[in-house]
């Protein structure tokens, strides 16, 4: 009987331990033919070989450097708007799909 009283706590126990991420593919707008991965895990953006971290959001925008600009997001690297499914890395613009 003693069981059915740690159960729940071993399975509760095991879930803190997951990572949540969401993984994109990534198009340039300017090139159909190269897919680019872009994995979001915690305040971290992979996209390709880079690894991002998250600067804050403005509105819809959420932005990303390697080193953030303490009071000056605007001037981060990439710009993410996930509800328009877009993606701004430097001049590079991109359509991404969530997986």
């Amino acid at each position: 009987m003693r069981i059915f009283y740690f159960l729940p706590l071993v399975l509760l126990l095991s879930a803190c331990g997951q990572a949540d991420y969401t993984t994109w593919n990534c198009i340039p707008e300017n090139d159909s033919s190269k897919k680019v991965v872009m994995v979001l895990q915690q305040s971290t953006m992979k996209f390709g070989d880079q690894q991002l971290r998250f600067c804050g959001s403005l509105g819809l925008i959420s932005y990303f450097d390697e080193s953030c600009k303490v009071g000056d997001v605007k001037a981060s690297i990439a710009q993410l708007i996930q509800s328009e499914s877009r993606l701004a890395i430097g001049s590079e613009q991109y359509r991404c799909e969530k997986l």
